[in-house]
């Protein structure tokens, strides 16, 4: 399958309309055949500007995104360039073209393999891989003239600025959600680094020691003690007589025939606490088991004129989920579409029965599936929830569309 058209007609319309200047980049997007890194069945929308499912839960980021990095990384021919996130393969094998050597991290040993084998076959024999934590990077074969993340840190992993060479770029995403920020980090001394702000974009999170783990700092931190806060210390110890040098003084006792409630108004309030604490917990575990995966609020179904969908509208994160299509009888091939947004929000790891045929459309990926006059068919999406947070998708059956809303717990 010949694509030289559609790779040239994406480099002119996707990246060079849109402010992608440096021709070694461009050189490398009309080269290495993206067709090649994606799924079976999925080659004729290689070029559509929008992300596409890899599995494992991973995507392969449109096309722009990636030469935007790659830009930003600014890569010469002498290079040294580690990759965190090889993914599918992609952007390593445009910084082959570009860069003397390049290495590449994935923690999926399934993706590392298959990423290996297409660059064997594209003949791309600068490229190591291996699979391993990527917040870690790849000390052994630091420092790096540049270093690209292709997936969200919650923020900038040191070892990866460590492992820069001096005067070396890292291009990475920060943040979670709707709220992630393209950074790129450049090291300006041996502790020195310079910051920039390259703009708002949605990433596959970077899962690792240094990154979104139960592990990270972010989670584990000792709260600082805040003005008034008091810490036990030197000052609070006994001294010779035995006497609390910290210890308040005791208040002066209460007139005859006054009840001292003090005792029993603290266990009181501390009793209401307890429970208020414990009456709260079984409210979320409540509402968790309602909302969440698999319960009677979770799902929502709603019907087109050729069938109807039964959608998953409230999930957590990275949780396997099943979308049901249910079409009507019919004696001509029924299409099933979804948008760039629903691939974001849900990877689709599998189709039964599989579909007779997929097409692109105005960045929109439709499924054929063959007729059948005698009655209904049922089709389950196998899906991966991806991002957290509140999100928007529209589903199509035939010329019918239907937008629909959905929310991933973090």
């Amino acid at each position: 399958m010949d694509m030289t058209q559609s790779r040239d007609r994406m480099v002119e319309h996707q990246l060079m309309r849109r402010g992608i200047g440096d021709r070694s980049v461009i050189e490398a997007m009309r080269t290495v055949p993206r067709e090649k890194f994606v799924s079976p069945g999925f080659e004729e929308f290689a070029y559509e500007d929008a992300p596409l499912s890899i599995g494992e839960g991973q995507t392969i980021s449109q096309p722009f995104i990636v030469a935007l990095m790659l830009e930003k990384a600014d890569l010469k021919a002498g290079h040294k360039v580690l990759e965190v996130g090889t993914g599918s393969g992609y952007a390593s094998a445009l910084m082959s073209r570009i860069a003397r050597q390049v290495y590449s991290i994935e923690r999926h040993e399934r993706l590392a393999l298959q990423a290996r084998e297409r660059f064997e076959t594209l003949g791309y024999d600068n490229i190591d891989v291996r699979v391993g934590d990527g917040s870690k990077g790849w000390p052994e074969a630091a420092p790096f003239d540049a270093i690209i993340v292709s997936a969200a840190a919650p923020e900038v992993p040191s070892a990866l600025k460590e492992q820069l060479g001096l005067r070396g770029r890292l291009v990475i995403p920060v943040g979670r959600g709707q709220e992630q920020r393209l950074k790129r980090v450049t090291r300006t001394g041996a502790a020195a680094f310079e910051e920039d702000d390259l703009g708002g974009v949605v990433f596959v999170p970077l899962i690792g020691e240094d990154a979104w783990t139960a592990a990270h700092p972010m989670y584990t931190a000792t709260v600082p003690l805040s003005p008034g806060t008091f810490a036990s210390g030197p000052a609070s110890q006994p001294n010779a007589q035995g006497e609390g040098m910290g210890e308040m003084h005791k208040l002066p006792a209460l007139p005859e025939g006054v009840l001292d409630h003090t005792e029993f108004q603290q266990r009181f309030w501390a009793v209401q606490r307890l429970s208020w604490i414990i009456f709260t917990l079984l409210l979320a575990t409540c509402l968790m088991g309602l909302l969440g995966r698999g319960g009677p609020f979770s799902r929502q179904t709603f019907h087109l004129s050729d069938g109807s969908v039964d959608f998953p509208v409230i999930s957590r994160w990275n949780a396997p989920e099943d979308m049901t299509v249910n079409f009507t009888a019919s004696s001509e091939d029924r299409v099933f579409t979804i948008d760039a947004a629903f691939l974001q929000t849900f990877s689709v790891q599998g189709i039964d029965p599989p579909q007779k045929a997929t097409f692109a459309r105005e960045g929109r990926i439709g499924y054929i599936f063959p007729a059948d006059p005698a009655g209904p068919t049922q089709i389950v999406f196998r899906l991966q929830t991806q991002l957290p947070g509140a999100h928007r998708a529209t589903i199509g059956m035939g010329r019918e569309v239907h937008t629909q809303s959905t929310f991933i717990f973090p």
